[in-house]
């Protein structure tokens, strides 16, 4: 593939990432819900407002690497932390989870939402209209900074990401119901302070580029504006594994693996074909074995494995294996290609054809795709039972 081509096809892969973003306005109606929610939880009548809660997003929302729906059916899904400032010793998990639900539910009935709160084993569920498109879990926590510390030095590792950690409810923990010091541990804003470093040279030269293009200061430009060719590399590889495993949803690979492996290959390259070529090519370097077991540290908490289900069911370890080499192999077969003609028509299969030819209609109008004879449908696409990979790590 010559120079121009290759500069095309990189166009044509971060137009795909815009596309693949969240849209503005739903990222607004997100964040303007959550706020809501902030405000509900801690207005003067709530029976948890004495104990200051904060609810913060978590997870691809909170990474930048959130992806659209692949049919307008689905939703988003946002997910939440609510925090309330109490300790392990005075309160059980359960308890801690009934009073956030408890409001949780007044605040559902209080707005008229169609279907009331959904329990789930961490997390309640708020579903908003058909229209909005997305729905909320929210996670009740408390802070854990000094126990997670002590707990990671005692184990010889560096405390360095656990200002923000906390300790998380669910129903399955052996003590749910009782007040105990053993609670599972998450730490979604160390994680995310950790991602971001990974990135760090390129976010501050697109926010830096950003700001000039619209004549700001830096600090005017919100941070969820800027988008890095990790971020844009994370979001078309979740989409390839959304379209390759879409009949196959209990064996495709999970976001949080898919993000730090990533995170880890990337290199701060400034271009994003060249970033997605080294870090689909990285990956693998980061996958390591203990006593012959397959292990991906949290980067934040080295004695957690995010690869722990693949030593339960080898199985998923070898479909993410497949998938790499499909996507090693899509790649290669894309920069094989002699014309734009063979570039966007080798897209298509990968990504899904509808949004391939508005990539190609935006950036390319003079290319006349095979379908432009007639009306462009969105495929039929039915997914049962779809998982929500993220929420296995962070906060279910």
């Amino acid at each position: 593939m010559n120079y121009s081509l290759k500069n095309k096809l990189n166009e044509a892969l971060e137009r795909l990432s815009d596309l693949l973003d969240i849209s503005e306005n739903h990222y607004k109606q997100a964040v303007e819900r959550y706020q809501a929610i902030g405000g509900w939880l801690a207005r003067e009548e709530s029976t948890i407002a004495k104990y200051d809660p904060k609810i913060y997003p978590q997870g691809s929302f909170l990474l930048g690497t959130i992806v659209k729906p692949i049919t307008d059916i689905e939703d988003y899904d946002i997910d939440l932390v609510c925090e309330l400032d109490l300790t392990k010793k005075e309160i059980s998990q359960k308890q801690l989870k009934d009073m956030v639900g408890n409001e949780v539910k007044r605040y559902a009935e209080t707005n008229n939402m169609k279907h009331p709160p959904r329990e789930g084993n961490r997390c309640w569920t708020l579903e908003y209209a058909e229209g909005a498109q997305f729905h909320m879990d929210i996670l009740p926590a408390l802070p854990d900074r000094e126990s997670f510390k002590l707990f990671l030095e005692s184990k010889g590792f560096s405390p360095v990401w656990t200002e923000f950690a906390i300790a998380i409810t669910d129903k399955r923990h052996k003590n749910y119901e009782k007040i105990d010091e053993d609670w599972l541990r998450s730490n979604p804003k160390g994680y995310a302070m950790w991602f971001k470093e990974r990135m760090k040279v390129q976010f501050e030269r697109q926010r830096k580029l950003l700001a000039e293009s619209i004549k700001a200061n830096i600090e005017d430009v919100p941070e969820y504006k800027v988008k890095t060719p990790l971020q844009r590399a994370i979001q078309i590889l979740k989409r390839h594994r959304d379209i390759m495993f879409v009949d196959d949803q209990e064996n495709k690979p999970i976001s949080i693996i898919i993000t730090t492996l990533a995170a880890h290959a990337y290199n701060n390259e400034d271009n994003l074909l060249e970033a997605l070529i080294n870090i689909v090519n990285g990956m693998p370097k980061y996958i390591q074995y203990k006593q012959g077991k397959p292990w991906i540290s949290n980067p934040v908490n080295p004695t957690e494995n995010f690869a722990d289900k693949w030593i339960k069911n080898p199985k998923l370890k070898e479909k993410f294996e497949q998938w790499l080499k499909k996507v090693k192999t899509d790649l290669e077969a894309i920069l094989s290609s002699q014309d734009l003609h063979n570039i966007i028509e080798g897209l298509k299969p990968k990504f899904g054809d509808r949004i391939i030819n508005e990539v190609a209609s935006k950036l390319f109008p003079d290319y006349n795709s095979p379908e432009d004879t007639g009306k462009i449908v969105a495929p039929y696409i039915k997914i049962s039972n779809p998982s929500k990979p993220w929420r296995e790590k962070f906060g279910r």
